[in-house]
């Protein structure tokens, strides 16, 4: 097989452009994320998919990791990458679920206390959340905003706590409405009784509640895997070292 001669040309300090046998094939754009700065971001607006591969040059030209969050249903574009160097780092799943997708009933008596933006536990429950989110994004893309713009930022004004004997918190989720945003823990033998607790407190008020579970977060997963939650669709980081 004959493989196209792959030229690059940078348009603009954000975009490359693609040229294959100098017919144009589209653009990669690039783009920084500051709280998460140690790659750099791409997001393809391609014609058609190359026959070879531009991540190299453009790695070399901005001298950091590229990194890419993609749907998994661009399954074209998603095996390209793969076979040209970008290994996927971490999926996340968006769920939307209801009582009835339950896998089984809410028990528990487990005590969790509400908190808003204005008590004086809510600084706590953010540098909990802080010192979580720090954790569970470091072998993937490490958390580069500090903890003062990242709590200016991320948390919700409003969730559920629980504290350990000690008085310590223990578990944390942030919410929004039905959302539930954040979910952090530091105690894997009560962490299922307080999503317990926490789904009972929602489906009280709606029908339905929503969040993000990334497989990389083991708190998030283990509320995911309190329901039937078909595994079909995922959006997923890649990253080029």
């Amino acid at each position: 097989m004959v493989y196209a001669k792959m030229k690059l040309r940078k348009i603009n300090p954000q975009t490359y452009e693609l040229f294959e046998n100098n017919q144009s094939l589209g653009t990669i754009s690039t783009y920084r994320n500051l709280f998460h700065d140690s790659c750099i971001y791409l997001k393809f607006n391609l014609i058609k998919i190359p026959t070879t591969s531009p991540f190299l040059e453009i790695r070399k030209q901005e001298q950091k990791p590229l990194q890419v969050m993609i749907e998994s249903s661009h399954t074209k574009l998603v095996d390209f990458m793969l076979k040209n160097g970008f290994k996927c780092k971490r999926y996340c799943f968006e769920a939307e679920v209801s009582a009835t997708d339950l896998k089984h009933p809410l028990r528990t008596n487990f005590k969790v206390v509400p908190f808003i933006a204005t008590d004086p536990i809510y600084s706590k429950c953010c540098d909990f959340l802080y010192k979580y989110y720090k954790t569970t994004h470091e072998l993937v893309s490490p958390l580069t905003a500090s903890k003062n713009e990242f709590i200016t930022e991320v948390p919700t004004r409003s969730g559920y706590y629980n504290l350990d004997k000690q008085g310590r918190l223990n578990n944390v989720a942030f919410t929004e409405n039905n959302e539930i945003a954040y979910l952090c823990s530091v105690d894997p033998t009560n962490c299922s009784s307080f999503i317990d607790s926490l789904l009972i407190k929602i489906f009280k008020k709606y029908s339905t509640t929503f969040f993000e579970a990334d497989d990389t977060d083991w708190a998030a997963s283990e509320l995911l895997d309190k329901f039937n939650y078909k595994k079909n669709e995922s959006f997923n980081t890649y990253i080029y070292e």
